[in-house]
């Protein structure tokens, strides 16, 4: 039972309407009679014969204060979840296998000539040497204090000063014939003191025996071709008169003919055929849109002031938020401006002091905390509209690579974040651009308002670099997201290097893949409010891989340097997460004549982390299940983390005295 009256803090809420009047007819007079002069303000999908048949509070988007409290929306709205058979998760489970296999066995050759060099260096034969342990936890994340990229398990450190450095910085800066490398000087990050000693963060040829299995899962599955094996041609081609129907979703910018078909299909109409054609063009680093994704979803508001009403009453008071950090795309400078006024600037335009009209932008909002604790309606909302949840679903997406990472040692916010930005339709000028950036993981991207996305092929991104190379003394000007591609820049692009960049003009509701690797520019067109997930799909793990390397590159202190999508922990934690659930560790059973037998200490690690992750889990995500269920599921893993640990500690007793 929805009261607009209560947008402005008079009468009563939609909540306590339906308390009083209850649903159906009574509720319903009410909202017609009182507020329906406000309808086409706040609910522009509805009309007055809409709101006789059922208000805005039964069909779950109204927008008063009281229904926009976390606790109404996680109480009506449960977050949707994917259900999957057995059958169906090994077939994933091997296909994610197959594809990832290659890099590891990329990763453990490097580790092994590293154990090679300090085999050596001992006088050891390789089979005879063992490596000190590190002292760190599973979940830690270990970078490369030399490259900032991450640490699969081998690497050297410095006993002193715990300065690390990856076994591929040890191949490119060996100094002595001997083997060793010394610790850097204090300017460099070190000390200069000690030699740097290799460790392993797991046991000795853990990770080695890991790979052995994980080939014997490769070779014993049953091989599916890739989507671009079956198929010289795009499957959408062959749909016959779907296609001839379908709107063109994407251009190029010269109308030479040159279209890029990609026929997808609604969010309402999700079969095997659509989810094969989409992974056809992920395979092939193509972008993909899918239109209009919001059709299918409660039609919850989206306008900045009703998000503005939103946090204004957060679950916790200590996450109020009064200002946003916004960017000034005129001057290109970082400016405060408080909630209601950004909001209502977006809407009826803000003006500086000299009259001329301001053009703000808010990116990857809210920082430092997810969506789904500032605004749990709008969260739900988007979740619901995702396509192809396989692989976009932010927490069960079983395709989803990113979410095999413990939530603790995750260095990048995969979102969904969200961009507010005003919009103008000039090119030159006061623009509202987003300059010229790859992207670290796919990405998808869903629209309420027009924006035109240039996208240049991922195979032509230091063709990209290159054209602006003449007029910049940058490291790389794609990473350095400092420059947007006029239309002439475009036009040099096809004429020097015969690259022809896509470009689509993205509508209301419509779903942008973006995939790993893919050269991208954003001009907004009007003011829009987008939001974005980030990724990662097997079919691009190669990708990435390559622009993590890209990366490992750049100048020391390059602000995007770091490895925050962790390509090597991410491969680790996937062959530890299929390995686990090929090999279900039970507690031996005691009994009073049999000796009780210790759990291996690898498995009961490898418990505890998973364990932890789950509390992590539930920290974050714990709101959107019943109090007295999230009670219930704490105390369950406490009390078996207490058993681990009891475990573990036995464990550790039996090798000391056997030793």
């Amino acid at each position: 039972m929805s009261s607009l009256r209560s947008l402005s803090n008079e009468g009563t809420s939609s909540a306590e309407n339906m308390q009083t009047h209850g649903p159906g007819v009574k509720s319903t007079i009410y909202f017609v009679l009182k507020q329906a002069t406000q309808l086409s303000e706040w609910y522009t999908t509805l009309d007055i014969l809409d709101v006789v048949e059922a208000c805005p509070a039964c069909r779950n988007i109204c927008n008063c204060g009281a229904c926009l409290k976390p606790g109404m929306a996680n109480k009506k709205l449960p977050i949707p979840d994917l259900k999957l058979g057995t059958a169906e998760k090994i077939k994933h489970s091997h296909d994610i296998v197959r594809v990832l296999l290659p890099s590891l066995k990329k990763f453990v050759a490097e580790e092994n000539m590293e154990r090679e060099h300090e085999a050596r260096f001992q006088g050891l034969p390789i089979t005879g040497l063992h490596l000190v342990k590190s002292n760190l936890n599973n979940n830690d994340c270990i970078l490369c204090d030399r490259c900032k990229s991450s640490v699969l398990d081998v690497h050297r450190s410095c006993l002193n000063c715990l300065f690390k450095l990856c076994v591929t910085c040890c191949l490119e800066i060996r100094q002595h014939d001997d083997g060793t490398i010394v610790c850097p000087p204090e300017s460099l990050g070190g000390c200069g003191r000690q030699n740097l000693e290799l460790m392993s963060r797991y046991s000795n040829n853990w990770v080695s025996e890991l790979l052995i299995r994980a080939e014997a899962v490769a070779n014993a599955g049953k091989v599916t071709d890739s989507p671009e094996a079956v198929g010289a041609a795009c499957p959408g081609s062959s749909q016959g008169s779907e296609v001839e129907n379908a709107t063109l979703l994407a251009h190029h910018e010269d109308s030479n003919g040159n279209y890029l078909h990609c026929h997808c299909p609604t969010s309402l109409v999700v079969v095997k055929d659509d989810l094969n054609h989409f992974q056809w063009h992920l395979h092939r680093g193509e972008p993909v849109v899918v239109p209009d994704v919001v059709s299918g979803a409660t039609g919850f508001s989206w306008e900045p002031m009703v998000m503005w009403r939103a946090c204004r009453k957060p679950r916790n008071p200590d996450h109020l938020i009064k200002d946003f950090r916004v960017l000034n795309c005129s001057s290109l400078s970082k400016e405060t401006i408080s909630i209601h006024q950004f909001c209502n600037g977006y809407v009826k335009g803000l003006y500086d002091g000299e009259g001329r009209r301001k053009i703000l932008k808010l990116e990857d909002w809210p920082p430092g905390e997810s969506l789904h604790e500032q605004l749990p309606r709008h969260y739900l909302e988007f979740v619901r509209c995702l396509p192809f949840m396989l692989y976009t679903h932010p927490c069960a997406g079983h395709l989803n690579m990113s979410t095999r990472i413990p939530i603790v040692s995750r260095k990048l916010d995969m979102g969904p974040k969200m961009s507010i930005t005003y919009g103008v339709g000039q090119e030159l000028g006061s623009s509202s651009l987003t300059m010229i950036r790859c992207a670290l993981s796919d990405r998808v991207d869903i629209l309420m308002h027009t924006a035109a996305i240039s996208l240049v092929p991922s195979t032509s991104t230091s063709k990209a670099a290159e054209l602006k190379e003449p007029e910049c003394v940058l490291a790389h000007p794609v990473h350095e997201r400092a420059f947007y591609l006029t239309l002439a820049d475009k036009r040099n692009l096809k004429e020097e290097y015969g690259v022809e960049p896509w470009t689509i003009v993205q509508k209301l509701g419509d779903a942008v893949f973006v995939p790993a690797g893919c050269p991208h520019q954003i001009r907004y067109l009007q003011s829009c409010t987008s939001v974005a997930f980030n990724f990662v799909a097997p079919e691009s793990f190669g990708e990435c891989i390559r622009l993590s390397a890209e990366y490992r590159r750049l100048p020391q202190n390059h602000r995007y340097k770091e490895d925050k999508l962790q390509v090597k922990q991410m491969t680790l934690q996937v062959f530890m997460q299929n390995d686990a659930s090929r090999n279900h560790v039970k507690a031996p059973r005691v009994d009073s004549d049999v000796q009780e037998t210790c759990i291996p200490l690898r498995d009961l690690m490898f418990m505890k982390q998973e364990m932890e992750t789950k509390i992590s889990t539930l920290q974050k995500q714990g709101h959107l299940v019943q109090p007295h269920i999230r009670a219930y599921m704490e105390k369950s893993i406490q009390n078996f983390l207490v058993r681990i640990d009891k475990e573990m500690q036995k464990n550790f007793v039996g090798t000391s005295s056997s030793s």
